[in-house]
C-alpha cells in the first residue's frame, strides 16, 4: 500500500494569527461553489418581451418586429415560439408572475457597481433573475446589462441566494463594538481606499480591508425590516445595524446568516 507524505493543510494567516492557532485556509471555498444556472440571459428588452407574453399570451407579429436579437434567447430556451407565442413551459416558468405568494430582491453592489436578484415564489416553483453575482464580481467577469433567469422549487432557492452572495465557511471572528459614522461607511461601499475607523480592533480592521459585496434583502409581503449584510471575504459575513450612535457591523456566522433567510422568507411566504 502506497503512504503518502504528511502534508499540513493550509491555514487562513490572519484568522490563525489573531487567535495564536492553527485554523485551516477556509477562504478558498467560496470560489469552488458559484451560482451557476443553465438558464438563458436575458436584456431588459427581451425581458420587456416576455412579461407582455406572459399577459398576453403572445406578442404577434408587431411585438417581435425588429427584436429577433432579443427574442432569439427567449427562443432557444423553450419559452416563446418565433413567432413570439409563449409556450407550455413558458407559462410554467412565468406562473409566478401572476400567482406569487412573495417575492423577493437582493440589491447588492462591489466597489459601485450594482446587481440584483429577485424571485417570485408560487406553489409551482420560483422565478429568478440573476445578475451578475459575487464571484464574478470577484474574478472581474460580471456581465452587467443582463440577468439570468431560471425556474427553481423553493428548496432550490436557499442554496441559489447562499451561492449568488457569496455566503460560504468562513472563520468569523467577532469584533469589539465599534459605532462607525453612516457616511464614513458609505464612502466606503464604494472606495477600498477609507481608513480603517479610528478604534477598530484587529478583526474589524482586517474585515474593513478586504473586497467588499454588500447586499440587502427586502421581501414582500413584509416579514420585517430589510436585512443589510457584508461580505468581507475571507473575514466572512457582517450584518449592517444602525441606532443614534451610528452604524454597527456585527459579524455573522455563516450557518446563522444562512438561517437567517431561510426564515425571513418562510414568514413571507406563509402570511
Amino acid at each position: 500500500m502506497t503512504e503518502f507524505p504528511h502534508k499540513e493543510p493550509r491555514t487562513e494567516v490572519f484568522a490563525s494569527s489573531h487567535t495564536g492557532e492553527q485554523l485551516e485556509q477556509l477562504s478558498g471555498i467560496v470560489g469552488k461553489q458559484p451560482y451557476v444556472s443553465n438558464g438563458p440571459w436575458i436584456s431588459a428588452t427581451g425581458l420587456e418581451l416576455l412579461q407582455t407574453a406572459a399577459e398576453a399570451g403572445k406578442l404577434g407579429r408587431f411585438g417581435i418586429a425588429g427584436k429577433s436579437a432579443e427574442l432569439a434567447p427567449l427562443v432557444d430556451a423553450g419559452l416563446l415560439t418565433s413567432k413570439g407565442a409563449l409556450t407550455g413551459q413558458g407559462r410554467l416558468v412565468t406562473s409566478p408572475w401572476k400567482d406569487s405568494l412573495a417575492a423577493l430582491r437582493i440589491s447588492a453592489q462591489f466597489r459601485g457597481h450594482a446587481a440584483a436578484f429577485q424571485a417570485w415564489l408560487a406553489p409551482e416553483g420560483c422565478l429568478v433573475l440573476a445578475g451578475p453575482s459575487y464571484n464574478q464580481f470577484l474574478a472581474g467577469t460580471p456581465r452587467t446589462g443582463f440577468h439570468q433567469l431560471d425556474f427553481l422549487a423553493l428548496d432550490h432557492l436557499y442554496p441559489a441566494i447562499a451561492a449568488w452572495t457569496g455566503i460560504a465557511p468562513a472563520w468569523s471572528l467577532a469584533a469589539e463594538p465599534l459605532a462607525v459614522d453612516p457616511q464614513v461607511l458609505q464612502a466606503r461601499f464604494t472606495s477600498e481606499a477609507v481608513p480603517v475607523p479610528a478604534g477598530a480592533d484587529a478583526p474589524l480592521a482586517n474585515m474593513w480591508r478586504q473586497p467588499w459585496f454588500i447586499w440587502q434583502l427586502v421581501l414582500e409581503p413584509s416579514s420585517g425590516p430589510p436585512l443589510t449584510y457584508v461580505n468581507a471575504g475571507e473575514a466572512g459575513h457582517y450584518h449592517l445595524g444602525r441606532d443614534d450612535a451610528g452604524a454597527h457591523l456585527n459579524v455573522r456566522p455563516s450557518s446563522m446568516l444562512y438561517r437567517d433567510i431561510a426564515t425571513a422568507i418562510d414568514r413571507a411566504v406563509h402570511r
